[in-house]
Protein backbone atom coordinates (compact mmCIF):
# COMPACT_ATOMS: atom_id res chain seq x y z
CA UNK A 1 0.00 0.00 0.00
CA UNK A 2 1.35 3.33 -0.92
CA UNK A 3 1.97 5.53 1.87
CA UNK A 4 2.40 9.19 0.33
CA UNK A 5 2.65 10.14 -3.43
CA UNK A 6 5.90 12.03 -4.42
CA UNK A 7 6.19 14.94 -6.72
CA UNK A 8 7.90 15.19 -9.10
CA UNK A 9 10.93 17.44 -9.14
CA UNK A 10 9.85 21.20 -11.01
CA UNK A 11 10.81 21.71 -14.64
CA UNK A 12 10.73 25.94 -14.75
CA UNK A 13 14.22 26.49 -13.94
CA UNK A 14 15.56 23.60 -16.77
CA UNK A 15 16.82 25.57 -19.75
CA UNK A 16 14.44 25.25 -22.65
CA UNK A 17 11.60 23.92 -20.72
CA UNK A 18 8.12 25.03 -22.32
CA UNK A 19 7.48 28.16 -19.77
CA UNK A 20 3.86 29.02 -21.90
CA UNK A 21 1.87 26.70 -19.69
CA UNK A 22 0.76 26.43 -16.47
CA UNK A 23 1.45 22.91 -14.73
CA UNK A 24 -0.55 21.44 -11.62
CA UNK A 25 -1.56 17.44 -10.81
CA UNK A 26 -4.48 15.83 -12.58
CA UNK A 27 -6.75 13.87 -9.99
CA UNK A 28 -10.69 15.37 -9.88
CA UNK A 29 -11.44 12.93 -13.13
CA UNK A 30 -13.76 10.52 -13.19
CA UNK A 31 -12.79 7.38 -15.88
CA UNK A 32 -14.19 8.19 -19.43
CA UNK A 33 -14.73 12.30 -18.45
CA UNK A 34 -13.21 15.00 -20.14
CA UNK A 35 -14.19 17.67 -17.62
CA UNK A 36 -10.50 17.59 -16.02
CA UNK A 37 -8.34 20.70 -15.72
CA UNK A 38 -5.64 19.56 -17.39
CA UNK A 39 -4.19 17.51 -19.82
CA UNK A 40 -1.60 14.85 -19.53
CA UNK A 41 1.47 14.36 -22.04
CA UNK A 42 3.36 10.77 -21.98
CA UNK A 43 5.66 9.10 -23.83
CA UNK A 44 7.53 6.06 -23.86
CA UNK A 45 10.95 4.89 -22.73
CA UNK A 46 13.47 1.92 -22.86
CA UNK A 47 11.67 0.33 -25.56
CA UNK A 48 15.73 -1.46 -26.43
CA UNK A 49 17.22 -4.65 -25.48
CA UNK A 50 20.76 -5.26 -24.89
CA UNK A 51 22.93 -3.28 -27.31
CA UNK A 52 19.34 -2.31 -29.30
CA UNK A 53 17.89 1.57 -28.71
CA UNK A 54 15.21 2.94 -30.15
CA UNK A 55 16.16 5.97 -31.48
CA UNK A 56 15.40 9.50 -30.39
CA UNK A 57 13.28 8.27 -27.52
CA UNK A 58 14.80 11.21 -25.17
CA UNK A 59 14.57 13.90 -27.32
CA UNK A 60 10.52 14.02 -26.47
CA UNK A 61 10.97 14.55 -22.84
CA UNK A 62 11.16 18.35 -22.18
CA UNK A 63 7.60 18.13 -23.91
CA UNK A 64 5.41 15.26 -21.91
CA UNK A 65 5.20 15.00 -18.06
CA UNK A 66 4.82 11.43 -17.93
CA UNK A 67 7.25 8.36 -19.02
CA UNK A 68 6.55 4.91 -19.51
CA UNK A 69 9.68 2.87 -19.08
CA UNK A 70 9.45 -0.74 -20.71
CA UNK A 71 9.71 -3.17 -18.07
CA UNK A 72 11.59 -6.23 -19.64
CA UNK A 73 8.49 -8.35 -21.53
CA UNK A 74 8.21 -6.03 -24.87
CA UNK A 75 11.47 -4.62 -24.89
CA UNK A 76 13.77 -2.90 -21.82
CA UNK A 77 16.13 -5.35 -19.67
CA UNK A 78 17.56 -4.00 -15.92
CA UNK A 79 20.25 -1.60 -17.24
CA UNK A 80 17.81 0.15 -19.35
CA UNK A 81 15.40 0.30 -17.26
CA UNK A 82 17.40 1.87 -14.62
CA UNK A 83 18.93 4.41 -16.93
CA UNK A 84 15.42 5.22 -17.99
CA UNK A 85 14.28 5.88 -14.75
CA UNK A 86 17.27 8.07 -14.14
CA UNK A 87 16.23 10.23 -17.30
CA UNK A 88 12.92 10.42 -16.30
CA UNK A 89 13.77 11.80 -13.19
CA UNK A 90 15.95 14.59 -14.55
CA UNK A 91 13.19 15.85 -16.47
CA UNK A 92 11.11 15.64 -13.54
CA UNK A 93 8.24 13.21 -14.96
CA UNK A 94 5.74 11.25 -13.90
CA UNK A 95 7.35 7.40 -14.11
CA UNK A 96 4.85 4.68 -15.53
CA UNK A 97 5.23 1.45 -16.05
CA UNK A 98 5.08 0.09 -19.73
CA UNK A 99 3.87 -3.54 -19.36
CA UNK A 100 3.27 -5.87 -22.28
CA UNK A 101 3.34 -9.65 -23.44
CA UNK A 102 6.43 -11.47 -22.72
CA UNK A 103 7.48 -11.14 -26.93
CA UNK A 104 11.20 -9.42 -27.27
CA UNK A 105 10.91 -10.92 -30.51
CA UNK A 106 7.73 -9.85 -31.92
CA UNK A 107 8.25 -6.46 -29.86
CA UNK A 108 4.67 -7.01 -27.69
CA UNK A 109 2.40 -6.83 -31.16
CA UNK A 110 2.26 -10.02 -32.19
CA UNK A 111 -1.64 -12.04 -30.99
CA UNK A 112 -0.70 -14.08 -27.79
CA UNK A 113 -3.37 -15.46 -25.90
CA UNK A 114 -2.16 -16.11 -22.69
CA UNK A 115 -4.41 -17.92 -19.79
CA UNK A 116 -5.37 -15.62 -17.02
CA UNK A 117 -2.92 -16.92 -14.32
CA UNK A 118 -0.47 -16.31 -16.71
CA UNK A 119 -1.10 -12.85 -17.60
CA UNK A 120 -1.84 -12.13 -14.25
CA UNK A 121 1.79 -13.31 -13.59
CA UNK A 122 3.51 -11.75 -16.12
CA UNK A 123 1.84 -8.17 -15.22
CA UNK A 124 2.55 -8.49 -11.35
CA UNK A 125 6.60 -9.43 -12.39
CA UNK A 126 7.18 -6.26 -14.46
CA UNK A 127 5.36 -3.88 -12.30
CA UNK A 128 7.59 -5.53 -9.31
CA UNK A 129 10.70 -5.23 -11.47
CA UNK A 130 10.47 -1.55 -12.32
CA UNK A 131 9.07 -1.16 -8.97
CA UNK A 132 12.28 -2.59 -7.39
CA UNK A 133 14.64 -0.66 -9.83
CA UNK A 134 12.83 2.41 -8.61
CA UNK A 135 12.80 1.95 -5.37
CA UNK A 136 16.46 1.72 -5.30
CA UNK A 137 16.82 4.87 -6.68
CA UNK A 138 14.68 6.77 -4.53
CA UNK A 139 11.73 7.06 -7.22
CA UNK A 140 7.96 5.96 -7.41
CA UNK A 141 6.04 4.36 -9.82
CA UNK A 142 2.50 5.96 -10.49
CA UNK A 143 0.96 5.33 -13.31
CA UNK A 144 1.03 1.96 -15.83
CA UNK A 145 0.78 1.51 -19.39
CA UNK A 146 0.19 -1.33 -21.33
CA UNK A 147 1.93 -1.84 -25.12
CA UNK A 148 1.23 -3.72 -28.84
CA UNK A 149 -1.72 -6.25 -28.65
CA UNK A 150 -2.09 -6.35 -24.74
CA UNK A 151 -3.23 -2.24 -25.20
CA UNK A 152 -5.57 -3.08 -28.62
CA UNK A 153 -7.08 -5.39 -26.72
CA UNK A 154 -8.63 -3.15 -24.11
CA UNK A 155 -10.50 -1.56 -26.92
CA UNK A 156 -13.27 -4.36 -27.07
CA UNK A 157 -11.97 -7.30 -24.35
CA UNK A 158 -13.09 -7.05 -21.24
CA UNK A 159 -11.62 -9.75 -19.86
CA UNK A 160 -8.17 -9.22 -20.74
CA UNK A 161 -9.14 -5.19 -19.17
CA UNK A 162 -10.51 -7.18 -16.20
CA UNK A 163 -7.23 -9.15 -15.55
CA UNK A 164 -4.80 -6.16 -16.23
CA UNK A 165 -6.80 -3.88 -13.94
CA UNK A 166 -7.16 -6.71 -11.08
CA UNK A 167 -3.62 -7.11 -11.44
CA UNK A 168 -2.76 -3.48 -10.95
CA UNK A 169 -4.84 -3.44 -7.91
CA UNK A 170 -3.67 -6.48 -6.48
CA UNK A 171 0.09 -5.07 -6.57
CA UNK A 172 -0.80 -1.01 -5.74
CA UNK A 173 -4.17 0.12 -6.02
CA UNK A 174 -2.71 3.77 -5.98
CA UNK A 175 -1.88 3.25 -9.39
CA UNK A 176 -3.54 4.85 -12.45
CA UNK A 177 -3.57 2.97 -15.67
CA UNK A 178 -3.60 5.00 -19.20
CA UNK A 179 -5.06 3.34 -22.10
CA UNK A 180 -7.49 3.46 -24.74
CA UNK A 181 -10.02 6.06 -23.91
CA UNK A 182 -12.98 3.72 -24.32
CA UNK A 183 -15.84 2.34 -22.58
CA UNK A 184 -14.47 -1.47 -21.42
CA UNK A 185 -11.52 0.10 -20.35
CA UNK A 186 -13.08 2.81 -18.29
CA UNK A 187 -15.50 -0.36 -16.92
CA UNK A 188 -12.94 -2.22 -15.91
CA UNK A 189 -11.15 0.18 -13.96
CA UNK A 190 -14.25 1.07 -12.21
CA UNK A 191 -15.43 -2.07 -11.23
CA UNK A 192 -11.95 -3.27 -10.43
CA UNK A 193 -11.62 0.35 -8.27
CA UNK A 194 -8.87 1.83 -10.04
CA UNK A 195 -8.22 4.81 -11.31
CA UNK A 196 -7.87 4.68 -15.76
CA UNK A 197 -6.40 7.95 -17.54
CA UNK A 198 -7.53 7.63 -20.85
CA UNK A 199 -5.51 8.47 -23.67
CA UNK A 200 -5.60 9.95 -27.18
CA UNK A 201 -3.69 9.80 -30.11
CA UNK A 202 -2.32 12.65 -32.39
CA UNK A 203 -1.08 10.73 -35.01
CA UNK A 204 -3.71 7.51 -35.37
CA UNK A 205 -6.60 7.39 -37.40
CA UNK A 206 -9.84 6.87 -35.61
CA UNK A 207 -13.22 4.83 -36.86
CA UNK A 208 -16.65 5.85 -36.54
CA UNK A 209 -16.84 4.07 -32.74
CA UNK A 210 -14.02 6.18 -31.33
CA UNK A 211 -11.38 3.48 -31.71
CA UNK A 212 -8.62 3.78 -33.39
CA UNK A 213 -8.12 2.12 -36.70
CA UNK A 214 -5.86 -1.50 -36.95
CA UNK A 215 -2.48 -1.05 -37.66
CA UNK A 216 -2.96 -2.81 -41.21
CA UNK A 217 -5.27 -0.34 -41.95
CA UNK A 218 -4.74 1.64 -44.93
CA UNK A 219 -5.68 5.14 -43.01
CA UNK A 220 -4.17 3.95 -39.58
CA UNK A 221 -1.41 6.56 -39.75
CA UNK A 222 -1.80 9.86 -39.88
CA UNK A 223 1.74 11.09 -41.63
CA UNK A 224 1.32 14.71 -42.42
CA UNK A 225 2.82 16.88 -39.62
CA UNK A 226 0.19 19.18 -40.26
CA UNK A 227 -2.51 17.34 -40.38
CA UNK A 228 -1.07 15.50 -36.89
CA UNK A 229 -0.79 19.19 -35.64
CA UNK A 230 -4.85 19.80 -36.37
CA UNK A 231 -5.65 16.71 -35.29
CA UNK A 232 -4.14 17.59 -31.54
CA UNK A 233 -5.53 21.06 -31.89
CA UNK A 234 -8.99 19.60 -31.96
CA UNK A 235 -8.19 17.18 -29.12
CA UNK A 236 -7.41 19.96 -27.11
CA UNK A 237 -9.87 22.40 -27.94
CA UNK A 238 -12.77 20.36 -28.26
CA UNK A 239 -12.42 16.61 -27.40
CA UNK A 240 -13.51 15.68 -30.95
CA UNK A 241 -11.28 13.91 -33.62
CA UNK A 242 -12.71 13.70 -37.50
CA UNK A 243 -13.51 9.71 -37.66
CA UNK A 244 -12.07 8.14 -40.99
CA UNK A 245 -15.78 8.19 -42.47
CA UNK A 246 -15.26 11.57 -41.93
CA UNK A 247 -18.35 11.91 -38.78
CA UNK A 248 -16.62 13.73 -35.41
CA UNK A 249 -16.58 11.56 -32.84
CA UNK A 250 -15.89 12.70 -28.99
CA UNK A 251 -13.06 11.03 -27.37
CA UNK A 252 -13.06 11.47 -23.82
CA UNK A 253 -9.50 11.42 -22.67
CA UNK A 254 -6.91 12.98 -19.80
CA UNK A 255 -3.44 11.69 -21.64
CA UNK A 256 -1.99 12.37 -25.42
CA UNK A 257 0.65 9.78 -26.00
CA UNK A 258 3.48 11.06 -27.90
CA UNK A 259 6.12 9.40 -29.27
CA UNK A 260 9.95 9.39 -31.58
CA UNK A 261 8.38 8.19 -34.68
CA UNK A 262 6.23 11.20 -35.06
CA UNK A 263 7.41 13.28 -38.12
CA UNK A 264 9.95 15.48 -37.14
CA UNK A 265 9.48 14.18 -34.08
CA UNK A 266 10.51 17.14 -31.41
CA UNK A 267 8.94 20.54 -33.49
CA UNK A 268 5.61 18.29 -33.53
CA UNK A 269 5.74 17.51 -29.75
CA UNK A 270 6.94 20.88 -28.91
CA UNK A 271 4.39 22.66 -30.74
CA UNK A 272 1.71 20.07 -29.18
CA UNK A 273 2.82 20.84 -25.70
CA UNK A 274 2.15 24.94 -26.78
CA UNK A 275 -0.88 24.47 -27.85
CA UNK A 276 -1.95 22.87 -24.73
CA UNK A 277 -3.37 25.72 -22.11
CA UNK A 278 -2.63 23.49 -18.42
CA UNK A 279 -0.56 20.67 -18.68
CA UNK A 280 -0.84 18.18 -15.55
CA UNK A 281 0.49 14.44 -14.09
CA UNK A 282 -1.23 12.07 -13.50
CA UNK A 283 -1.75 11.15 -9.95
CA UNK A 284 -4.63 8.66 -8.42
CA UNK A 285 -5.98 7.52 -4.96
CA UNK A 286 -7.45 3.77 -4.90
CA UNK A 287 -11.56 3.93 -4.32
CA UNK A 288 -13.49 0.88 -3.02
CA UNK A 289 -16.02 -1.43 -4.64
CA UNK A 290 -18.67 -3.11 -3.59
CA UNK A 291 -18.71 -6.98 -2.50
CA UNK A 292 -21.32 -7.94 -4.91
CA UNK A 293 -19.47 -6.23 -8.09
CA UNK A 294 -15.86 -7.98 -6.61
CA UNK A 295 -17.14 -11.48 -6.95
CA UNK A 296 -18.41 -10.72 -10.18
CA UNK A 297 -14.75 -9.65 -11.53
CA UNK A 298 -13.02 -13.09 -10.43
CA UNK A 299 -10.16 -14.52 -12.53
CA UNK A 300 -11.76 -16.26 -15.56
CA UNK A 301 -9.74 -19.72 -16.36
Amino acid sequence: MRRSRQRPRSNKSRPGYPNNTLHKDFGNASPGSHEHDGIDLNTNLGEGFGHYRMEGEANLLPYVTSANVACGAHAGDPVLMETALNEAHRFGLSIGAHIGYPDLAGFGRRELHLPSNELRASILYQLGALSGLAKACGLEVTQVRPHGFLYRQMFHDLRVATIVTKAIVEFDPWLILIGPACSILYTAGERAGLKVAGEAWVDRMYDPNGHLLPHNHTKAKIKNQQDILAQAQSLISTGEVTASDGSVVKVDFQTIHLHSGLPNAIATAQAIRNMVPLVSRLRSEPYSVGPQEDKQLAYGG
